[in-house]
């Protein structure tokens, strides 16, 4: 049985996984980068070493891994906690760690669709996180990877690079027709994500009321300004508060996302109950959970729940 194989066949227990643990679902693609992880060779993982390109699959792609499904998380911990850095959002979903302080994760709008795009994540949580653009793990590898040999013509001719080159190659088919076969659909596509402090916004329609609530493009966007009007957050939280109770949950998830990136202990608490509270109104449970137990758990000394 080749590792394409492998992995198709496990893809059926890691979907039922996901949804068990997390209350999410596994884009097919997965089954792309996995047999990737599992079957490239010395050369073209030296290729990646010289491109400084290196990732290796965290998270949710264990469950690929030879008796992966079998493992039980140490200490009793749970699952969902399984490479969740302190800065991470709920919608963020790990499956790649790479070098500089970068993993990356699906990024789910809505824990009943599919995730649209690969999500880049700072564990130091100074940059936040941003959106690659791309759709899966190897198309995001594909990108980075011409972009290095661009610009770096001398790097571009190494044996080992080419070799990287031709195994990208190989899967771009794999990974395109798995995508094609979940059939992804943006969702709530009739209204742009809101800038907000931490990185990706949340995707929200006009009916969920001013992400920004009555500060339209007023409110701080780094660390050190957030902290600076202290004063004024219990404002904003009442405000958000009661445009949630309203049916207007934009301002309480956008200010609940802010919340928890800017990590103040003053506003953990007050935080996640407004980020929680405005999941459950738009009917993102999950996101709510996710939200919950990292809370309760986001000082570990380590993120290996495995």
């Amino acid at each position: 049985m080749d590792d394409v194989d492998v992995c198709e066949r496990r893809f059926a227990g890691v979907l039922a996984q996901l949804q068990v643990t997390h209350g999410l679902r596994a884009p097919r693609h997965l089954i792309a980068y996995a047999t990737f992880e599992r079957s490239v060779d010395a050369q073209a993982r030296a290729g990646l070493d010289s491109l400084d390109l290196r990732v290796a699959g965290a998270g949710a792609m264990v469950w690929f891994e030879d008796e992966g499904l079998e493992r039980e998380p140490r200490d009793g911990l749970d699952p969902r906690l399984d490479c969740r850095f302190y800065w991470d959002p709920p919608e963020f979903l790990p499956i790649a760690l790479a070098d500089g302080g970068i993993h990356y994760g699906l990024w789910y709008d809505d824990p009943r669709a599919l995730p649209m795009t690969i999500v880049a994540s700072d564990t130091r949580g100074a940059s936040g996180v941003r959106d690659t653009g791309h759709a899966s793990m190897l198309a995001l590898l594909r990108a980075q990877f011409r972009e290095r040999c661009e610009h770096d013509p001398k790097a571009a001719s190494r044996p080992e690079v080419l070799a990287l080159g031709r195994v990208l190659d190989e899967f771009a088919p794999l990974d395109r027709l798995l995508r094609e076969a979940d059939e992804l659909v943006p969702p709530l596509t009739s209204t742009a994500r809101p800038s907000i402090a931490g990185g990706v916004g949340p995707a929200l329609l006009p009916e969920h009321g001013e992400p920004r609530g009555d500060l339209a493009g007023g409110r701080p966007r780094t660390r050190a300004a957030y902290l600076a009007c202290d004063a004024q957050i219990a404002q904003w939280i009442a405000q958000a508060r009661a445009q949630l109770e309203a049916g207007r949950p934009a301002f309480a998830l956008v200010l609940g996302r802010e919340l928890h990136w800017l990590a103040a202990d003053a506003w953990r608490e007050p935080g996640r109950d407004l980020l929680c509270a405005a999941y459950r109104a738009l009917e993102r449970d999950a996101l709510a959970e996710i939200a919950e137990r990292h809370h309760a758990h986001r000082e570990l000394r380590s993120v290996a729940v495995h």
